[in-house]
């Protein structure tokens, strides 16, 4: 797991993701205000309402790419630990991460053991394309044909 936080480091995940979330803020900001003049010039009320139901929804939209570009960093930087401490155990770790959130759900009933991370065992979830992080089925997966 260490490794695998090593490879966000090594391959810069931080800056290039704190970028992209900057400039999909940038395009929310910028939609929503140019959006908001139009309609507040004939009802300032009216385009207050509008841009703010802008901002969240434009937000929440903007999540899609910002998210899509997490997961394919977490499949990069898997291969990283994979690289420095070799596939089988990064295997196991993401099993056992796996293991551990079937057992939490089963435990405490919820089906959002790890939700705070964004991390699930699930696939086939609507939401799935919010996830910062694939499926860790997915993850062996990709793992197993290095």
């Amino acid at each position: 797991v260490l490794a695998h936080e090593m490879g966000h480091v090594y391959n810069g995940d931080m800056f290039t993701t704190t970028v992209l979330a900057g400039l999909m803020n940038t395009f929310v900001y910028f939609i929503s205000r140019f959006i908001y003049r139009q309609v507040a010039e004939r009802n300032e009320a009216l385009g207050f309402g509008v841009y703010i139901a802008l901002q969240i929804v434009l937000s929440v939209l903007a999540m899609i790419p910002i998210s899509w570009w997490s997961r394919r960093r977490e499949f990069a930087a898997d291969r990283f630990a994979a690289n420095t401490v070799g596939k089988e155990h990064m295997i196991s770790a993401l099993e056992g991460i796996d293991r551990w959130v079937q057992r939490t759900q089963f435990e405490y009933s919820s089906q959002d053991a790890l939700s705070t991370m964004k991390i699930s065992g699930k696939s086939h979830s609507f939401m799935q394309i919010f996830a910062t992080h694939p499926p860790i089925e997915a993850r062996v997966n990709a793992l197993r044909q290095l």
